[in-house]
């Protein structure tokens, strides 16, 4: 039964998505109702629904092989204009698990929310002077360097993004509690964040992470039209304690690098990151010993975009991607992964991902291959 009420729900998905597009939805626009209040104001919404499943050639949660939500999100954008080149800027995007609100236990994780904010800011945007917002929202290093080599589906393994506490908290992906700058001059994108206290992160036995505070710069450079290189530097200031009043402050440091190519329908990447403190110790963990020392991860991605641009079938990607993690001294540690995989776009906002990673790590990683099915709107 809980199958069928599973399916049932993709196909009113994809019901649903026969009236529907890829960009966002407009729900307001301004100057709309020749009102001094109102016309200033303007209102988008816009999501994307992601069942996902995942087969191990090792041991695995059921939901994985049975069908899960594999990170559904809905997105609420704001602008009032202040004047005509400045803006009050409000965002909102708000996680959900698919499978776990409509109670279908064979289908998520038990030990995760059914829901969950991803980011909520609000700022000043000027078209002279730059962006300056607050809240919960991509960092610096992300922006210049992470959302690169973002762009398969089985990813994050080497970057910042994810594999330290945890993007929300150390400023790898969407830092809670975040001032951010961001500003074009020409071929040069610039982006600069402060990361304030956040509340303790639980990380399991009988240790807590805080960040105390911490910040990063990153750049953007497009050498040719074509040709872009990226750069950024972090550091986050924290705490790592434990139930018995030890504790211990670390000095977590990361920087990266990317270059970009994108020659006719090519999309060509490689970053490299260097991590000090950052990633988690895969020995036993500590107060006086919690993160790794040293370490780099490098990631790439080669991918070549057919445009079949037909009603039913728009374009085909199939494309190769790998990553390696080395962390050095004690931990000897390492993971490579190779991904084989193609990405589709059909038609109404429908998409699917279908991918196999090939691992060689430290730790026995056993291959998966990936089919993510994602409905944009």
């Amino acid at each position: 039964m809980r199958r069928i009420r599973y399916y049932s729900a993709l196909v009113l998905f994809s019901s649903v998505s026969t009236f529907s597009t890829h960009a966002e939805v407009t729900v307001l626009e301004k100057k709309q109702f020749n009102n001094t209040l109102l016309d200033p104001l303007s209102l988008e919404v816009g999501g994307s629904i992601r069942p996902e499943f995942i087969w191990n050639n090792g041991p695995e949660p059921g939901y994985d092989k049975n069908g899960h939500d594999g990170g559904t999100r809905f997105r609420f954008t704001a602008d009032y204009a202040l004047a005509p080149h400045t803006s009050v800027v409000g965002y909102y995007e708000w996680g959900v698990d698919i499978a776990h609100v409509l109670g279908m236990s064979s289908h998520y994780d038990h030990d995760a929310p059914d829901d969950f904010q991803r980011q909520l800011y609000g700022g000043i945007k000027d078209d002279r002077y730059g962006t300056l917002t607050y809240g919960h929202q991509y960092g610096a290093y992300y922006d210049a360097v992470g959302v690169k080599s973002d762009v398969w589906d089985n990813d994050g393994h080497a970057s910042a993004n994810w594999i330290g506490v945890g993007g929300d908290y150390d400023g790898g992906e969407r830092p809670k509690n975040t001032l951010k700058y961001t500003n074009t001059f020409g071929d040069l994108t610039l982006y600069a964040d402060y990361l304030m206290p956040v509340d303790e992160k639980w990380m399991g036995d009988d240790m807590r992470y805080r960040r105390n505070h911490g910040g990063g710069i990153g750049f953007d450079y497009q050498l040719e039209k074509d040709l872009t290189v990226s750069a950024a530097w972090n550091q986050t200031k924290a705490t790592i304690k434990n139930s018995a009043g030890e504790q211990k402050g670390y000095h977590q440091q990361y920087s990266g690098a990317a270059l970009t190519w994108q020659p006719d329908n090519w999309y060509l990447v490689g970053t490299a990151t260097w991590y000090k403190h950052y990633v988690p110790t895969k020995r036993t963990a500590t107060v006086d010993r919690y993160f790794a020392g040293d370490g780099y991860g490098l990631e790439s991605f080669a991918g070549y975009t057919f445009h079949i641009d037909k009603p039913l079938l728009q374009s085909v990607q199939p494309y190769l991607g790998a990553d390696t993690l080395r962390l050095k001294g004690e931990e000897n540690y390492h993971a490579n992964h190779v991904y084989l995989g193609m990405y589709t776009q059909i038609a109404y906002g429908f998409s699917f991902y279908l991918e196999r990673t090939l691992a060689s790590t430290s730790d026995n990683e056993a291959d998966t291959t990936w089919l993510s099915v994602y409905y944009d709107f």
